[in-house]
């Protein structure tokens, strides 16, 4: 299976490589703690070594694969107590946001996130568990950025990749179905601009056990 020409134009073949690694993380295809193979990627993907390496690269300045001495490059492997701290840390970074977004909301930014929300409907119709989760991140990520404090927009990446991979061995249909039901209570919060239980909803989105 060879790279797509068209993709490529848009990007570099090494972040082309990983966006397909990490796909195939999200969707099972990889398990944490599987190794991955430089060379068979490479011939499978008919490039050179030096994208895929790099595209290791990428995945592990991000959290996702992890380089162990003499082991190669595995997916990274998320304990329960490791995920739940970064689920904590990821509701703070929320919470914070809220409250400098609470001043700055326009029906503009309402519209945008109505329109992500709409993506992540459409994702969840068609059961692409991947796509949903991605596009779960990409909402939340419009409070981040509305926010506009960098550090906590890398931290925000970096958690969210983390807890992407983890869920990957753990999400199926029926559990999106009440997850989604609880992110929906949270949309409805802002859209009538209550952030104080919209932080509630998402405190019951981002910290309910579902891993």
């Amino acid at each position: 299976m060879g790279l797509n020409n068209q993709s490529i134009s848009k990007t570099t073949i090494a972040e082309q490589i990983a966006e397909q690694l990490l796909f195939r993380i999200f969707s099972g295809y990889y398990k944490q703690g599987e190794r991955l193979v430089e060379a068979s990627i490479a011939k499978e993907l008919q490039v050179s070594h030096a994208p895929v390496r790099e595209a290791f690269y990428l995945l592990q300045r991000d959290g996702v694969v992890e380089k162990i001495q003499h082991k190669g490059v595995r997916v990274k492997t998320v304990s329960d107590q490791e995920l739940s701290d970064y689920l904590e840390a990821l509701y703070s970074i929320l919470d914070f946001a809220f409250t400098k977004c609470e001043t700055k909301w326009t029906s503009d930014l309402q519209d945008e996130l109505l329109r992500r929300f709409e993506t992540m409907k459409q994702k969840k119709s068609t059961e692409d568990i991947y796509e949903y989760v991605v596009s779960f991140a990409h909402l939340l990520k419009l409070f981040i950025d509305v926010s506009g404090n960098i550090a906590m927009l890398r931290f925000f990446k970096k958690t969210i990749f983390v807890t992407n991979v983890a869920a990957q061995t753990k999400w199926q249909m029926d559990l999106v179905e009440s997850y989604h039901e609880s992110i929906e209570t949270f949309i409805k919060c802002i859209e009538v601009s209550d952030f104080e239980n919209a932080r509630t909803a998402i405190k019951d989105v981002i910290l309910w056990r579902h891993f």
